[in-house]
């Protein structure tokens, strides 16, 4: 286990967030972050730099 880039809490390892924090990302975010294809190492970048810029997680956008 390690910790949730967003809130510090203990998240699973494979997972991008902790539950709680996953689940206030807007429900396109999520789809888009679930998606694993070649852009999916791009998509993860963005949800990190967005965190790093302190945007709300509810506020987040993922490219498709």
């Amino acid at each position: 286990m390690s910790r949730c880039p967003a809130c510090c809490r203990t998240r699973y390892a494979r997972h991008y967030l902790c539950r709680p924090c996953w689940w206030t990302l807007p429900a396109p975010a999520r789809a888009a972050l679930n998606r694993r294809d070649r852009r999916a190492a791009a998509r993860l970048i963005e949800l990190h730099r967005q965190l790093r810029a302190r945007v709300p997680l509810n506020e987040i956008e993922v490219t498709p």
